[in-house]
């Protein structure tokens, strides 16, 4: 699933992660019930390392907006979301363009919102 996510091959994501873990910022963990399954987790030098990248994002975003009207940024974020949903192919798809949200202020996703239009559930892995 991450290899989707990060548009990468298995073995170039694996490659990946060996380097993450192996710089600390990650962590392999075993599945409770499926012993072929590892799940990643950020270290606290992770979690670190992802809140100043965040951090970083969102100040350049808020920069760049910050010379819109209020008016300006609804119809900003009416375009948005019409494209995003427009270009949207697959579920395989949303995880790429999802990884660059922010997941906490992304409360009313428009891309969840298609995929539950088109009977896709993000949750149950495509199963509606």
């Amino acid at each position: 699933m991450l290899s989707v996510g990060v548009g990468l091959s298995h073995a170039a994501t694996v490659r990946l992660v060996d380097r993450l873990s192996t710089e600390g910022l990650v962590e392999r963990r075993e599945h409770s019930t499926d012993g072929r399954t590892r799940s990643l987790h950020l270290t606290e030098a992770g979690k670190v390392a992802s809140d100043a990248v965040l951090a970083s994002r969102d100040k350049v975003i808020a920069e760049g907006l910050s010379i819109l009207t209020p008016t300006e940024l609804d119809a900003l974020y009416s375009i948005a979301e019409r494209v995003l949903r427009d270009r949207l192919e697959n579920l395989e798809h949303s995880y790429r363009i999802c990884r660059l949200c922010c997941y906490e202020g992304c409360t009313n996703c428009p891309i969840d919102a298609e995929l539950h239009e088109r009977g896709v559930d993000r949750e149950n892995g495509g199963e509606a």
